[in-house]
Order: structure tokens, then sequence, then C-alpha cells
């Protein structure tokens, strides 16, 4: 859903059926997914092989193993290149500069991220609890800030045009515990010793049973937002 919603927006652009698209952290193949009937040629890489490990295959994609800012194809070698959930890990200035080497002039850039509102739909004290006891207790690691559209426009892409949506996803306790412990403050928690995958995991099936009933589900809330530009000449 997020790929074809995010993409979506190519036809307005003149793209119909591009030649060559880079793909940057595809979230589980998502855009892979979303383009494999519009493109005729696809390649998709990810910083992390395990990440491109994950990813699903499909006929004609390419899989690689790089980063944004060092991406190992051509000048002008692609019509359009996508980045999924991952703007606000990159040196912005280096990835936009390497962004704007592989497209071809008139090319595209489409960038999507979908986020956690912290929200659960007509239970406002879980985003009381979240704020207040959750994220304090396992703050967020330090990071870029999300999509500069000023980096771009200065790296020769055209003014930088954005959507934003949000929507609900019907969870259980246990699937929304598990979407928390893959977070990175979940995971910076994890790795420094702070605490264990069990032991969070057991906290958080316990804090979690005041908002989402044994058996049942919560709308938890989501947004995604899309930015897209062009390659200048």
């Amino acid at each position: 859903m997020l790929g074809e919603r995010s993409l979506g927006r190519l036809s307005r652009h003149g793209i119909q059926r591009p030649f060559s698209v880079v793909l940057y952290r595809q979230q589980g193949g998502l855009s892979t997914w979303a383009l494999r009937d519009r493109a005729h040629r696809v390649v998709a890489f990810d910083v992390s092989p395990a990440m491109l490990a994950e990813a699903p295959r499909f006929p004609g994609a390419h899989y690689l193993v790089a980063a944004a800012e060092r991406i190992p194809l051509r000048d002008a070698a692609a019509d359009l290149a996508t980045v999924g959930a991952a703007f606000h890990w990159f040196d912005q200035p280096a990835a936009f500069a390497e962004l704007a080497r592989v497209l071809r002039p008139g090319g595209q850039l489409a960038v999507y991220s979908d986020f956690f509102l912290s929200r659960i739909e007509d239970i406002p004290d879980f985003a009381t609890w979240f704020q207040q006891t959750y994220l304090p207790g396992y703050p967020n690691p330090r990071r870029h800030g999300h999509f500069d559209p000023g980096a771009a426009v200065a790296a020769g892409f055209a003014e930088v045009t954005s959507e934003q949506a949000e929507f609900p996803v019907p969870l259980t306790r246990r699937q929304l515990a598990d979407f928390l412990l893959s977070q990175s403050n979940a995971g910076a928690a994890i790795g420094s010793g702070a605490t264990t995958e069990a032991r969070l995991a057991e906290e958080l099936a316990h804090e979690l049973a005041q908002f989402v009933p044994d058996g049942g589900t919560a709308r938890v809330l989501y947004g995604i937002r899309t930015w897209t530009t062009t390659r200048l000449s």
C-alpha cells in the first residue's frame, strides 16, 4: 500500500514506464512491488546486507549492497530514484549529490516515509504513556533530520512538492509490541546493554495490556509523507 500510494504520482510527472529505476531502503520490497510492472529495469540497494537479503525477489530486479552516498551506477543511468523511510539516516548533501548524478536530466526522485504517530484511535491515554513514560526510558538515537528540500535544490533538483496523510492499522497487543521492539530506540537500548529483547518484550506486554484487550485489536495511527522532485538539466 505505501509503495503504491507514494509512487502513484509518477504519471503526473510524465513517467509512465521508466527504463531504469534505483531504489533505496525499499521497506520489505514495497517499492519494488509497486514498480514491478512499470519499469523496464530495476536496481534495488541497501547499505545493510541483512535488510537486502530479506527483500522479496522479483524478475528483472537487481539487488546490490551500497550506501546512498556512493551508488555503484554510471552517470545519468536512471529515470527514477525512490527512497523509502531512510533519508533521516543519510548525509543528505552527499546523498542528494549522488542521486543527482545517477539520474538523467528530467529524471524523478520520489522519497517516502511512513511513521508512527504515537496514537491509538479513541485511546488518548496511550499517547500520554508513550510520550511521558516509554520514550523517556528508551529515547530515540541521534540521527539526521528528515528530507531537506533546500539540500535537494542545492544538488540540482527542482522545487520539491510534498503530501502527507494518516491511516489506521488494526494491531493486536503482540503486534504492537513487536512493532515497538523493531524501532531504532528499542534497538539502541538493547544494543547498549541497557535492557534485553526479552526483558523489553515482557515490559511492553505488561504496559500495553491497559490499551489493547486480550484477543482484541487497536487502531494504531500511522502517517505517510511523500516528497517528489525533478533532476534539472
